[in-house]
């Protein structure tokens, strides 16, 4: 019985690595909310790579996915393929710093 309930357990645990949401499915998200928010536009998930900068982490089990275009941040969260939307916030936007 305890050997069937490792195994499950190791079988259960293989499915949710290998369904850990990857950075691609993150930019498909990406540009699939932009294009929902702003009039059906046609985005591609590559010129939202280009746009902005993001922050990937996998973390075995799950993923967390931050991207930041201007001064609006938005954060993911997903697993078993799944991917949901944590939170969005207005941040400072990055100035280049001159010195002379």
């Amino acid at each position: 019985m305890i050997r069937k309930l490792i195994i499950l357990f190791i079988l259960l645990l293989i499915i949710i690595i290998a369904t850990v949401p990857n950075q691609k499915a993150y930019f498909d998200r990406v540009a699939h909310d932009y294009g929902s928010i702003h009039n059906n536009s046609s985005i591609t998930s590559e010129m939202i790579k280009e746009m902005g900068d993001f922050k990937y982490q996998n973390w075995f089990l799950y993923s967390e996915f931050e991207y930041q275009f201007g001064n609006i941040s938005v954060s993911y969260f997903g697993f078993l393929n799944i991917i949901i939307f944590k939170n969005s916030k207005t941040v400072a936007s990055k100035k280049p710093t001159f010195t002379v």
